[in-house]
């Protein structure tokens, strides 16, 4: 308590961190509008890429078909299956 009060006051609060008022609760700061999502191809992740929550399949699929990593780790051939479970992961099976 003693440091807490010591910074407190070197912020240039004049009053005691004891008598401060809690900070009030604000939900629009717990709202999430991306995602980072971890991409493994064949079991092992890869990248990761952030898209919107609200984005499409169809277009996450073919934003992470055209991601530079995943060309490299894809080596020419096409992906037998892209499985992409939304709020997740990212899945690319060869």
């Amino acid at each position: 308590p003693h440091i807490a009060e010591e910074l407190w006051n070197k912020n240039g609060n004049n009053q005691s961190i004891f008598l401060s008022n809690w900070p009030t609760f604000n939900s629009e700061y717990l709202v999430e509008s991306t995602k980072l999502y971890p991409v493994s191809i064949n079991g092992k992740v890869r990248t990761q890429l952030e898209f919107p929550l609200d984005m499409t399949i169809p277009a996450i699929e073919k934003e992470v078909m055209a991601n530079e990593i995943v060309v490299k780790w894809l080596e020419g051939k096409a992906p037998k299956k892209v499985i992409i479970v939304p709020g997740k992961i990212i899945n690319i099976v060869m």
